[in-house]
């Protein structure tokens, strides 16, 4: 599988199946929360495509499912970011549930962690608790705001709801991870400036 290097993409433009994989085999891979998660992913995508934020595609996501309570797991970094989104759910008549990532004040010398400022005390981050306390909340859905990468992977994997992301941190490119492939300057830092435009 390398599908990053295809210069095709025949399976989106005439459906070649690369793979080789009989139809039924795929979709029966599905399971029914699944199937429902993929059609109302369909809907949300084709009725809003190009009209909608992320933000509001979740809503709408969040409606179409017919979910009354997600969980807002976010980093202490993006405090204020949380409380926007938690409130735009809120305003629209959506139950929240939210948790910061420095909850139950852990120190990181217990786990053995490195830390930022050595020599000091410094509270890890938390994503298994995190994911353990919306799944005692009962929420629909989680949505991440900003926790970094590897506690997210926690997060999600101990998570009984299924997780999508809000916001994804960048420290660097001001939240916007995507920057790194349309900015010439990263590109070439990074040393995957593409030919014709070296």
């Amino acid at each position: 599988m390398n599908c990053t290097s295809c210069r095709t993409h025949d399976c989106y433009l005439n459906g070649k199946n690369c793979l080789g994989k009989d139809e039924k085999e795929v979709i029966d891979l599905y399971t029914e929360e699944e199937v429902r998660i993929m059609q109302s992913a369909s809907r949300t995508e084709s009725e809003n495509y190009l009209k909608m934020t992320r933000l509001e595609e979740s809503l709408y996501f969040v409606r179409d499912m017919g979910y009354t309570k997600v969980g807002i797991a976010f980093c202490i970094g993006l405090a204020k970011e949380a409380e926007l989104c938690a409130a735009y759910f809120r305003n629209n008549g959506i139950k929240v549930e939210s948790l910061c990532c420095k909850n139950c004040g852990v120190d990181k010398d217990l786990l053995e962690l490195s830390k930022i400022k050595k020599g000091s005390k410094e509270v890890m981050c938390n994503p298994k608790m995190q994911a353990e306390n919306m799944n005692r909340a009962k929420t629909d859905i989680n949505f991440i705001v900003g926790l970094c990468v590897g506690h997210d992977v926690i997060f999600t994997k101990n998570s009984n709801a299924p997780v999508s992301s809000l916001i994804t941190k960048d420290r660097v490119l001001a939240n916007n991870p995507a920057g790194v492939v349309y900015s010439r300057y990263w590109k070439r830092k990074l040393g995957i400036l593409e030919e014709d435009q070296v």
